[in-house]
């Protein structure tokens, strides 16, 4: 039988090892693009902004030495290699006839990204299109997002490309219904959520100690709240903060909660520092809501749509999380798992404010 005093290290070694094999690149697993498409008589004008990481890892890059491109890096070989794997898994046709695409131009608009300018051209006035789009998924799970806006005459329309969602099939001049694309944001909610490691571990420290389920769900109402506040504030420029630095405070907040669990008896009142902390990871979200080129056309909803995402991924985890910790606190050693597990996310919290407010790389599989 395993005595008491070695359970909390065997707890904290699972769930280190749970971590580890959970996603061995980082907290937030993105591959993003957005799409700019006009449409002009015979030709198909496309703006294709990708992740500079995508970019990288389809031209063979080392991705942990390999901060960002530039502009000398960026020669003719890996121009012509990367343009070379986007036409052959981006296809457009016109009336059911493939139209072949020439590059314009590539050029860095800022340390994220990289723009590819491209044109598609048909022997016939642009009428019935077809997009299939295929690239970048394979390097990214599955997880690769291009959000779309197409200028379709004097009308403007989003479209989000996914790993389930590769096919895009429109006449010109013909709005397309936004409540599809709708759906997407609330999808890209929930994977944002269920895949930040980090904030899943947040949420474990608050919830673990248990209490009335009264003070769970004022902690849990609170938390969202708070950060549905920020989410909105942020994604509309209204406050806008440093990532850098809203990644390092998510990263104290979690380490905080963790430490606090070792000694906090009373969770009555919790529910006001949930409150607080809520407000950072708010602006956390609007973070990665940004950088899926949020449609202008459409935004209030995209953003209210997300959020509901992000709130039902939050609800997936509480709803899973709380049967078991309601269970546990039936043992005696009960206080022990909860602060096996808050020492080992205290320890990944202090590992996550290092490598994000100092940008030492500690673990690389813990890079965020």
């Amino acid at each position: 039988m395993i005595r008491k005093s070695f359970l909390p290290l065997f707890i904290s070694i699972f769930f280190l090892f749970s971590l580890f094999f959970a996603h061995p690149a980082s907290a937030h697993q993105q591959s993003l693009a957005s799409s700019k498409i006009t449409f002009e008589n015979k030709k198909m004008h496309i703006s294709l902004l990708i992740d500079q990481k995508s970019i990288l890892e389809i031209n063979g890059f080392d991705i942990e030495k390999t901060q960002s491109l530039d502009e000398s890096q960026l020669s003719a070989q890996i121009r012509d290699k990367s343009f070379d794997y986007i036409k052959s898994g981006f296809h457009v046709k016109n009336n059911g006839q493939e139209m072949p695409a020439e590059l314009d131009s590539v050029s860095i608009p800022d340390l994220a990204n990289v723009e590819f300018d491209l044109t598609y051209t048909s022997d016939e006035l642009i009428d019935k299109i077809d997009f299939d789009y295929n690239i970048f998924f394979e390097n990214s799970n599955g997880m690769h997002k291009n959000v779309a806006t197409i200028e379709n005459g004097d009308k403007t329309d989003e479209f989000v490309f996914t790993n389930s969602n590769r096919h895009l099939a429109m006449e010109a001049g013909v709005e397309l219904s936004f409540w599809s694309t709708l759906g997407q944001f609330v999808v890209m909610g929930v994977e944002h959520i269920l895949t930040g490691y980090d904030h899943l571990a947040f949420l474990l420290t608050l919830i673990i100690l248990g209490g009335t389920f009264k003070n769970i769900l004022k902690i849990v109402t609170s938390f969202t709240v708070a950060h549905s506040v920020t989410l909105i504030l942020s994604a509309m420029n209204i406050v806008a903060l440093p990532t850098r630095l809203i990644e390092s405070l998510v990263a104290v907040t979690i380490l905080y909660v963790a430490l606090e669990n070792q000694f906090i008896k009373n969770t009555n009142y919790r529910w006001v520092l949930t409150g607080f902390f809520g407000l950072v990871h708010g602006f956390a979200f609007a973070g990665a809501l940004a950088e899926t080129q949020v449609p202008k056309n459409h935004f209030l909803e995209a953003l209210l749509t997300f959020n509901i995402g992000v709130e039902i991924g939050q609800l997936l985890v509480v709803i899973v999380l709380l049967p078991i910790i309601l269970y546990i606190r039936r043992f005696r050693w009960n206080v022990w798992v909860v602060r096996g597990l808050s020492g080992s996310v205290a320890l990944f919290g202090l590992i996550w404010f290092v490598q994000r407010a100092f940008e030492w790389n500690i673990l690389p599989f813990l890079a965020v």
